[in-house]
């Protein structure tokens, strides 16, 4: 799952299922990406 913040910075979630996924997709997106972010690991994209 790829993520570009508002500041442009951009990170890419390892290994995040569908269901999570879609989960992010619905509601405070802000929370959820936070959730998913201390439970995979991720590469910074681009700063």
């Amino acid at each position: 799952m790829e993520v570009e913040y508002v500041s442009g910075l951009i990170h890419q979630y390892k290994d995040v299922s569908e269901a999570d996924y879609i989960r992010s997709l619905t509601g405070a997106i802000d929370k959820k990406v936070r959730r998913i972010g201390k439970t995979h690991a991720f590469i910074r994209v681009c700063e």
